[in-house]
């Protein structure tokens, strides 16, 4: 049937122009149809974002509130490259509109569920949000996030069905958490902070070597290790303080007591300036 092909949209305005007037909801949904795969490119500038699994047999579901009068809302979908591409943003308002009530434009929000099964590839760009991504019932095959100052939770509750190939986050000048960071399965990770705090739980099912770099400055990072992993520390650090209580250093790198025998690893490099990072060890 043509409905399974077509999105299922609901728009909904409140009152005329103006004041509490001025929100808007919407919702809107996409059945799974024949879809393999999805790439979600996702703009949210001010507000909270949640993300998350759809109920089968969706391919996406999403509702939004927002102020018409600060925000824009855009999406399309295109069937040929299963890509679907979300947005609200003030980019395209006046600078006098846009900072004329930021608060209000906060106290908007978007709620993402996207399918489950099936490979996702997720590009998001944060602005002043606080972003809840629960991804744990989800296979993600590739991730990346770049935020300004955005207070994120980023939830791998489950193992991947198959490696990451990339995870890449930038928390900007905000903070970030991830918990089960090892259910990724990541390929290769990259956590970078400015002006912000991290902090990384390595829990999970994985095995083998974990590769992470991690860039932060003018902030802190905590990383949270299980105590059968061996860890490896290759930072270059500057005026930053770099726990490495019990690690032997050779060649230049830091190594956690035990880390031959370990029969899994987290291979960490990258750099810390005017920067905590901290290990705490979980039992």
């Amino acid at each position: 049937m043509k409905t399974l092909l077509l999105a299922l949209v609901s728009l909904f305005a409140i009152g005329a122009p103006g004041d509490a007037s001025s929100w808007r909801s919407l919702a809107a949904s996409r059945p799974l149809g024949t879809a393999d795969s999805l790439h979600v490119r996702l703009r949210y500038d001010a507000g909270t974002l949640t993300l998350g699994a759809a109920a089968a047999p969706l391919l996406y579901d999403a509702k939004a509130r927002f102020d018409a009068n600060e925000q824009r809302l855009s999406r399309s979908y295109d069937a040929v490259s299963h890509t679907l591409r979300i947005g609200l943003d003030s980019s395209t308002m006046q600078a006098a509109a846009r900072h004329s009530n930021r608060k209000r434009s906060n106290e908007g929000r978007l709620d993402l569920s996207l399918a489950a099964g099936i490979p996702v590839d997720l590009d998001l760009d944060l602005g002043t949000t606080r972003a809840i991504l629960n991804l744990s019932s989800l296979w993600v095959d590739a991730l990346r996030v770049s935020s300004g100052a955005t207070e994120t939770e980023l939830t791998f509750g489950n193992a991947n069905p198959k490696p990451m190939r990339d995870l890449f986050v930038d928390a900007g000048v905000g903070s970030i958490s991830i918990h089960g960071l090892g259910n990724a399965r990541a390929q290769r990770a990259t956590i970078a902070s400015t002006v912000g705090a991290v902090d990384l739980d390595l829990a999970g099912e994985w095995t083998g070597d974990m590769p992470l770099t991690l860039r932060v400055a003018l902030g802190s990072a905590t990383l949270r290790v299980p105590r059968d992993v061996g860890v490896s520390l290759h930072l270059a650090h500057r005026l930053a303080n770099v726990d490495s209580e019990g690690f032997t250093e050779r060649d230049g790198i830091m190594y956690s007591a035990g880390y031959a025998q370990a029969k899994r690893h987290a291979i960490i490099d990258g750099s810390a300036t005017l920067a905590n990072v901290d290990i705490v060890w979980m039992n």
